[in-house]
């Protein structure tokens, strides 16, 4: 566990603990994307409001900037057989060779090494598994390393198919499992944003779901201008705290992404003093908070500038005096990129946000409802604060908003803007 500051102030799940009952969870879309209930929360006044998702144009500043993960869910979700006959469920999470980024490692057409969930019985190391669905086209896995539910599994095919194309013909998407169902053939669809574009995300960045076409035309209409990031969303969004205090928690990573174009662009909006940025999704946040706090980072070091992308659990927990503008930390990281020569700034992060850090990068965020005892919760109290917080999901409960990956929606501004 990396080392935190002396200053992270406790972080107790029990605070943010509420009861979900099973049927609040909304195992299905609604027919219509922005048809969804929105609770609108104000972190500095303390007002909660109730509207419909279709209505956040009218509520976005005119000229503001929206911030959008395009992330794409892969059908990452493939069976195999045993030796002995015996069904085996393997899931991909994240790639480790021939590249750690999920692109890349989907684009080879030999062999891969992936981390996987692995659900089936006595599969050892060296098992060779076997997916013959399609005869023409056998993929086999495999079992380099197993650790409880999780492997290193290598996989390699007889033809000369990249290994997204494959995996997209043979596998499932893979919904969270509170769902209670498989996916269906709707889901092809309505698990991914209008705008998802880099396939890498084992779920989907779920506060997108409820933007349509028209959402984004009547946001055009107030010049809202929108920025593209991309967080490869991995399983450990899911994962509980399992402890009692968060700081005893290690943070999930995940691979984050932007064009060094998009951030250039991003850091000259901000030299704007009224600048205003709605994140969609904490994924969204978490990857521009990275970013500022990466660039703080090299503003404070710059004889001794990282080689990579790189953002400590920790970050946001930094000193809160004299911290940079979004603008220069941005502008930071643009810099850095340049002198790398990259169009397409990579890296990872393990951030946590959460009551007490100083989020900079954004006045508002747009979420749906999150699972009880997990880090999506401690950034939303991180974001408008716990009493809030604690308001919020007592809100929605009372006027039966629907909860989790299809649920409602929430607009939410930050507690000290």
């Amino acid at each position: 566990m990396e080392d935190r500051p002396p200053h992270v102030p406790n972080l107790n799940i029990a605070d943010l603990a509420y009861d979900l009952p099973p049927q609040r969870i909304a195992a299905e879309p609604l027919p219509e994307r922005d048809a969804s209930k929105l609770l609108v929360a104000n972190g500095s006044t303390g007002e909660i409001s109730h509207d419909v998702f279709r209505n956040l144009p009218v509520l976005l500043p005119e000229g503001s900037a929206l911030v959008v993960n395009t992330t794409r869910v892969i059908r990452a979700r493939l069976t195999f057989r045993k030796p002995t006959g015996g069904v085996v469920e393997i899931l991909l999470t994240n790639p480790v060779e021939p590249s750690v980024d999920p692109a890349q490692a989907l684009l080879v057409r030999s062999s891969t090494a992936w981390n996987c969930l692995v659900g089936g019985r006595n599969v050892v190391p060296e098992m060779i598994l076997t997916n013959d669905a399609d005869p023409n086209r056998i993929l086999r896995a495999t079992v380099v390393k197993r650790f409880e539910s999780e492997a290193l599994v290598r996989f390699d095919w007889n033809t000369d198919d990249a290994f997204g194309d494959i995996v997209s013909d043979l596998g499932s998407l893979p919904l969270p499992p509170y769902l209670g169902r498989d996916a269906d053939e709707a889901d092809d669809v309505r698990y991914q944003t209008v705008y998802a574009e880099h396939s890498g995300s084992v779920a989907a960045p779920t506060a997108g779901l409820h933007f349509t076409e028209r959402t984004f035309a009547d946001l055009a209409s107030k010049n809202v201008q929108r920025f593209d990031v991309t967080l490869h969303v991995g399983l450990g969004t899911f994962k509980p705290v399992n402890v009692a205090d968060a700081r005893d928690h290690t943070m999930h990573r995940e691979r984050i992404g932007i064009h060094h174009h998009e951030l250039q662009r991003l850091a000259e909006y901000c030299q704007n003093p009224s600048s205003w940025i709605t994140a969609v999704g904490t994924t969204s946040l978490r990857t521009l908070e990275s970013l500022y706090r990466f660039g703080v980072q090299l503003l404070r070091e710059p004889l001794l500038p990282p080689s990579q992308l790189d953002v400590a659990q920790w970050a946001c927990y930094d000193s809160k005096d004299n911290l940079p503008s979004r603008s220069e930390a941005f502008r930071a990281v643009v810099q850095w990129g340049e002198q790398r020569g990259e169009t397409m700034i990579w890296g990872e992060t393990g951030l946590l946000i959460g009551p007490g850090c100083t989020v900079r990068s954004a006045d508002a965020l747009v979420t749906n409802f999150h699972q009880p005892g997990n880090t999506l919760l401690l950034l939303v109290a991180g974001f408008v604060g716990t009493d809030l917080c604690r308001r919020i999901y007592q809100e929605a409960l009372e006027n039966n908003y629907r909860f989790l990956s299809y649920g409602d929606s929430s607009y939410l501004i930050r507690a000290d803007v």
